[in-house]
């Protein structure tokens, strides 16, 4: 009797230590499980995408749970089947998974290299990750967007005309674009001029003033592109007639007391330490500090009025003569050793101390203050990019915001930052690119190159009025002075 009790008693105890151990295993995995997560990895779209042509940014992020993600692939589905445009794996890292529970792709599209045809099409994203569930649901398709494939560039139509570029001056140039385009406008090198709406009278029409930069070459020709929300891109060559310039040098001897005197006071103003050397001290200001001037520069410059605020032609400070020209190439030396070349990108202009600086033409102010190496200094914006530039001023009399009419006095003259005497530098710039203010004093130039090219379509008055002509860019104004 007692042996079968035993029995009894030691088959119970085994299937209670079973049902403890199936009851252990099942513990652990619910808790791996719930530990990992019950949900399978999902994915979005960090920008969003619409249309997918030659050159369209892709960024997706797939986020899982803590026992990370096991593998994810992305897809572009079209009518002619499947092509992959990203994947990876991600092996186990330990008993619990590959702890990668995020990953983020970034990439260009390429739908013509892909091979895919133009139409509807489905981006998908699928995943797995390393969740004892995942066995059960397999890969899963975790974001399915529609698209559409686009592999054809915008149109482009040059309006015709003659075109005449000289190596630091400006042309401008019209043209039309499909509707589809959402960038436009002329390529020179590395320089972009976009191309404003609204000022031809033709659907969909741009125009653009644009420069050929003085440190081009001028086998650099200009191109019109446009590109479209998919990244199509097309370009045509503008046929244009370009003429070289030589430019003029200059030799500048520095002495002991400009270099400790003025240079301190630079250095001072502008929150910046001067070196042990006087002449390291020197090229902070010439180099580094007027490397800074010019990006303050293309910051302040690069927004702009949509049309042109100007009055006729530029004009050149009344009674006064030149000292230093455009594009000039200097020379610095000291001690008769040569320590740095700059070059001098605007016009020098002396008359007496604390003469009048007088706005150029009519425009709204863009900035009033200190401008490294240009001292205290006035930028005027007269739309479409165009901008003046009066510097080493003593006093200036205006504030940002405010606008001027040609001939407006809106400083006095000074020797404001690297100036070694009371003088105007006075610069013209188109996008933050300094550019030749002669053509800008001419009116016949500016009536051939600018004007001629462009029909502002009228405002419609209010009702009851009689309709105002069209602005233009008409050339009456003050011809340039050879100084």
């Amino acid at each position: 009797m007692r042996e079968p009790s035993f029995r009894r008693r030691a088959a119970g105890f085994g299937q209670r230590l079973l049902l403890l151990a199936i009851g252990a295993v099942l513990a652990v995995a619910g808790a791996i499980t719930l530990w990992g997560g019950l949900a399978a990895p999902v994915a979005r779209l960090t920008a969003p995408i619409d249309v997918v042509g030659r050159a369209t940014p892709l960024a997706v992020t797939v986020d899982s749970g803590r026992a990370g993600l096991r593998t994810f692939r992305v897809e572009l589905q079209g009518a002619a089947g499947s092509t992959v445009l990203a994947e990876e794996e991600f092996p186990r890292d330990g008993l619990l998974g590959s702890g990668v529970t995020s990953r983020s792709i970034e990439k260009v599209l390429d739908a013509r290299s892909a091979g895919l045809d133009e139409g509807a099409a489905t981006l998908v994203v699928r995943a797995r990750d390393w969740s004892p569930l995942a066995s059960l649901r397999g890969e899963s398709v975790v974001l399915e967007q529609p698209v559409r494939v686009d592999l054809t560039p915008p149109a482009i139509n040059v309006l015709p005309a003659q075109h005449y570029l000289t190596r630091g001056g400006c042309d401008a140039v019209g043209w039309t674009v499909g509707e589809d385009t959402v960038r436009t406008g002329v390529e020179i090198g590395p320089y972009f001029f976009p191309g404003e709406a609204g000022l031809l009278a033709e659907p969909h029409g741009r125009f653009a003033i644009y420069a050929m930069p003085q440190d081009l070459e001028v086998t650099v020709r200009p191109k019109i592109v446009a590109e479209d929300v998919a990244g199509n891109r097309r370009e045509v060559p503008l046929s244009v007639a370009v003429k070289d310039k030589a430019f003029p040098a200059e030799e500048i001897r520095l002495d002991d007391q400009f270099l400790a005197v003025k240079v301190p006071q630079i250095l001072s103003e502008n929150g910046l330490a001067p070196a042990a050397d006087p002449v390291q001290s020197y090229l902070l200001v010439n180099r580094d500090l007027r490397g800074k001037s010019e990006e303050r520069i293309r910051e302040i410059t690069r927004s702009s009025e949509p049309r042109l605020l100007i009055d006729g032609a530029f004009r050149q400070q009344p009674g006064s003569q030149v000292g230093s020209r455009f594009a000039e190439r200097r020379t610095y030396l000291y001690a008769g050793e040569v320590i740095d070349t700059q070059v001098h990108l605007g016009y020098d202009l002396a008359s007496v101390k604390q003469a009048p600086v007088n706005a150029s033409n009519a425009g709204k102010v863009a900035f009033v203050g200190s401008l490294g190496i240009y001292g205290t200094a006035v930028v005027i914006d007269h739309g479409l990019g165009l901008s003046s530039l009066y510097a080493h001023l003593s006093t200036p009399n205006v504030v940002a915001g405010q606008e001027v009419t040609k001939g407006q006095e809106i400083g006095r003259t000074g020797d404001t930052g690297l100036a070694g005497g009371d003088h105007l530098h006075f610069s013209i710039l188109l996008r933050g690119t300094h550019v030749d203010p002669v053509e800008w004093w001419d009116p016949k130039w500016l009536q051939n190159r600018i004007a001629a090219q462009m029909t502002a379509p009228a405002p419609t008055p209010p009702r009851g009025t009689a309709p105002s002509p069209a602005p233009t860019a008409s050339a009456d104004g003050v011809a340039a002075q050879a100084g």
